[in-house]
């Protein structure tokens, strides 16, 4: 939930402020977390690489939400007006509250986890070394 209200509302609130103040080591952490997220999208499981990538994956994103908590979010107080910082947390508010009223949330076209694995398979369809078989392996998984 985290990661798809970071997704979802803090980026772009930052990037509608034009990244101002915004920590470089919040963008680096990003980075970081899309990097594994692509690398375990690519390690079928069962594969021996399969649970290196996952623990990584984990770790990005564990540090992610730390900075997110220690930086990010503090700083968005400073960055953006009041009225639209409540619209913002408002709709991570929201975003929580319709995925625990009705369980998690269901895997599907129309998924907000279907927009981060298309994002994945677009940077590494780019990188035609990183996958074995291209493209279409991230299809398979």
């Amino acid at each position: 939930m985290h990661v798809l209200a970071r997704e979802r509302f803090l980026l772009p609130a930052w990037r509608k402020v034009g990244w101002k103040d915004l920590s470089s080591e919040c963008l680096a952490a990003h980075f970081d977390f899309k990097r594994a997220l692509a690398d375990m999208l690519v390690s079928p499981p069962g594969k021996p690489q399969y649970v290196g990538h996952l623990a990584a994956f984990m770790r990005a994103t564990a540090v992610q939400r730390d900075i997110d908590q220690r930086i990010l979010v503090p700083s968005l107080r400073t960055a953006l007006p009041l009225a639209e910082r409540r619209l913002v947390f408002n709709d991570i508010e929201l975003l929580y509250a319709s995925h625990t009223a009705d369980g998690p949330p269901q895997r599907s076209e129309a998924s907000p986890w279907h927009d981060l694995v298309n994002e994945a398979q677009v940077v590494l369809s780019s990188l035609p070394s990183a996958m074995p078989g291209g493209a279409d392996q991230l299809e398979a998984t």
